[in-house]
């Protein structure tokens, strides 16, 4: 199973609206900026911890902005 974004463009508007640049919230996080910028294309997916701190981080539901691939 895979962990992707509902919507990609969705979750850097949101991003945006909490005040954070993907560096900033990557080092928030306690990721690099390289791995967040993969998860959000689509070419890494976050492990379900990973996914827990961005939206903790975010104050998201999982089901806002993740969903879950078979």
């Amino acid at each position: 199973m895979k962990i992707v974004f509902k919507d990609a463009e969705q979750f850097q508007i949101t991003l945006i609206r909490k005040g954070f640049s993907q560096r900033q919230f990557s080092k928030k996080i306690g990721i690099s900026e390289a791995y967040l910028h993969q998860i959000i294309n689509q070419k890494k997916n976050p492990s379900p911890a990973v996914a827990k701190k961005i939206t903790e981080h975010l104050e998201l539901d999982f089901d806002d902005i993740f969903t879950v691939q078979i």
